[in-house]
Parts: structure tokens; C-alpha cells; sequence
């Protein structure tokens, strides 16, 4: 034992195996990303791990405790490499002088939310473009007042995937519901729509893969976390993506996309696209929370806007208060002729 390790008090020693074998698993991670089991559903969850190390800040102002200062330091510089919160300070851009897209996404959550806390929703946000996951078709195609504010509608089954709607004030000049493949879609679970804003064509996609699975007939109790069938759907459907890209249209991608920051599938959904939050957000994002405590705030980011061609964020709010879904609501200001 070396002379610093013999003046290390104890239990300082035995609290430093805590940072250090955070780091362990963020190299295992970022070396081998776990796909199924309690490794990948770890990796969900991740950044929480890191929160105790707040608790081991005052031990290190005691003498003896270098090993555990410097795992901490080691730590909190892993923490901010891999799991970084976004950080813009600085004010938004003036729209002044360019026009402004308003465009708010939602999941509903198989329509909980009240048809009236979805209109005050409208009232106070006055979006141009809304993007709905989990709603209730038959409530939005009754309301009048719906139809007076977004004149163009996706909701009816005939013209949307089921669960999805897309509402506008912009004409809609073309719109699908792709099939992508029935060997990985338990049913269509993207839809886009083209709109004339102004003149500018701009492809609204909205989508809403499954989520992981927690079971399955042949389920273990260390492997019953599964993101494989969702990694198969966002693939297909950042192939979709990817065509519309080519184009060089404006595009906005849409929806509650039920993956992390933290995992390839959602690298390889955003590769070439620009993240609002990321871009103009601050702090995590964090856009969902379990509907039990009903808790103003979201645990994790599961919900997107997404952005590509002549389409530049401006702002992106992330509004968690609890109007009956476990997603918050995502508002997005965007500068068109740019990108």
C-alpha cells in the first residue's frame, strides 16, 4: 500500500467504490451498449446514479480523503462527457425579420388529457402546427372549435395511424401513412403530412415507436428489459426519414420517440437532424414521468422535436404541468428560411 492509501481514511476508501464503479459502467456502456436486461434499462436511468455523489461532497473537505475527492472529480467529469445537460444562456433570436413556425407535440396518453385542458393548451401556446400521440380521434373530430382553429386535419382513421393526429392552420398539400414493414410494426406508427406555410412546403412527420418491453413468454428476470423491437421500428423509420432529407425539404420529426439521449437508437434517429432542446434548451429536457405521482416535472426525455432543411429553432419549452398525461407538452418556435 502506497503512502496515500495508508493516510486514507477507511471510510472514505469504501464511499470512493461508488464513483468508481460509475465509472466502470459508463466505460461498460459506451464500450458495449446493453440491449436487453437490467444493464440497458440502467443506461435509462443513468444520470440518477450520479445524483448521490452530491451527498459525498462534504466528506472530501476532511483530511484523508484524496482517493475519494479524486474519484469524485473523475466522476463528475464523466457525468458532464456523457450525460451533459443542455446549457444555453443566452437569450433567443429575434424572429423579427423572419417568419415563425409555432408547433407543439403532445402525447396524450390514450386521450387522458381532457378535451378542455387540450384547448386551454391551444389557447396559451397558439401553435400553427400540433403533432398528437395517444389521442382519442372520435373527441377532437366532434369539437367544432377544434376545426375553426386547425381548419386542416389528420385524425380520422381513413387518413392517420392509429393514435396519431396532425392539426393546422396551413393547408395540407399531401399526406401518408407509410408501411414500413409488418415484420417489425405491430401496427402504422408513423404519419406525415406536407403543408403549404406561406408557400414554403414544409413535411411534418409524427411518430410514436413502442415502447421497450418489459415481458415475454420466455422472459427472465435479468433480461425481461427489451429495446430490440423498438430499435427495429425507429431504424425503419429514420430510413423513411432519411429519403426526406435527401430532398432537401424543411422537415420537422415529431412525436413521443420512447427512447433516451443515452442510446444508439436515438443517435441514429437525430444522425444529420437538429435536436431543439439540444440547440436551444436548457437543463435535461425531461419529458416523461410516471402518471401515479402526477409530479410537475419529467424524469426522463423521451419526446422530440426534430428539425432538418431550411428550419432553424428558436425556443423550445418543455411544459410538465399535469394536465392528465405522463408526458409533458413540447412547444417549439422555429425561423423558416433557415438552415
Amino acid at each position: 500500500m502506497n503512502q496515500r492509501a495508508r493516510h486514507e481514511r477507511p471510510f472514505a476508501l469504501f464511499i470512493a467504490l461508488y464513483p468508481i464503479g460509475l465509472l466502470v459502467f459508463t466505460l461498460f456502456t459506451l464500450l458495449r451498449e446493453p440491449r436487453v436486461g437490467i444493464g440497458a434499462l440502467a443506461q435509462v436511468f443513468a444520470p440518477y446514479f450520479f445524483a448521490p455523489l452530491l451527498l459525498f461532497l462534504p466528506i472530501t473537505l476532511l483530511r484523508g480523503t484524496v482517493i475519494l475527492r479524486s474519484a469524485l472529480l473523475a466522476a463528475l467529469i464523466a457525468y458532464m462527457a456523457v450525460y451533459p445537460p443542455a446549457f444555453n444562456l443566452r437569450p433567443p433570436a429575434t424572429l423579427a425579420t423572419t417568419p415563425e413556425l409555432r408547433v407543439l407535440s403532445w402525447n396524450v396518453y390514450v386521450g387522458r388529457v381532457p378535451l378542455e385542458e387540450l384547448l386551454l393548451a391551444f389557447e396559451a401556446y397558439n401553435p400553427d402546427v400540433v403533432a398528437l400521440q395517444e389521442t382519442n380521434w372520435r373527441m377532437l373530430a366532434a369539437d367544432p372549435t377544434l376545426s375553426e382553429r386547425f381548419p386542416y386535419q389528420l385524425i380520422t382513421p381513413a387518413v392517420a395511424a392509429p393514435g396519431l393526429a396532425i392539426l393546422s392552420r396551413y393547408p395540407i398539400l399531401a399526406a401518408g401513412v407509410p408501411q414500413l414493414g409488418g415484420d417489425v410494426f405491430d401496427m402504422p406508427r408513423l404519419m406525415w403530412a406536407t403543408l403549404d406555410v406561406n408557400g414554403t412546403p414544409i413535411t411534418a412527420i409524427n411518430a410514436h415507436p413502442q415502447p421497450p418491453r418489459l415481458t415475454g413468454t420466455t422472459c427472465r428476470l435479468m433480461h425481461c428489459y427489451n429495446r430490440g423491437p423498438r430499435d427495429a421500428q425507429i431504424s425503419r423509420m429514420r430510413t423513411f426519414i432519411a429519403e426526406r432529407m435527401a430532398t432537401g425539404e424543411a422537415l420537422l420529426v415529431l412525436g413521443d420517440m420512447n427512447v433516451t439521449e443515452r442510446e444508439a437508437a436515438y443517435r441514429e434517429l437525430a444522425a444529420g437532424l437538429q435536436d431543439a432542446h439540444r440547440i436551444t434548451g436548457v437543463g435535461m429536457g425531461n419529458s416523461w414521468r410516471p402518471s401515479l405521482v402526477q409530479w410537475p416535472i419529467g424524469a426522463i426525455r423521451i419526446d422530440y422535436m426534430l428539425s432538418h432543411g431550411p428550419l432553424a429553432p428558436v425556443t423550445l419549452a418543455t411544459d410538465c404541468a399535469w394536465r392528465g398525461s405522463d408526458h409533458c407538452l413540447l412547444f417549439g418556435r422555429y425561423a423558416l428560411g433557415v438552415g
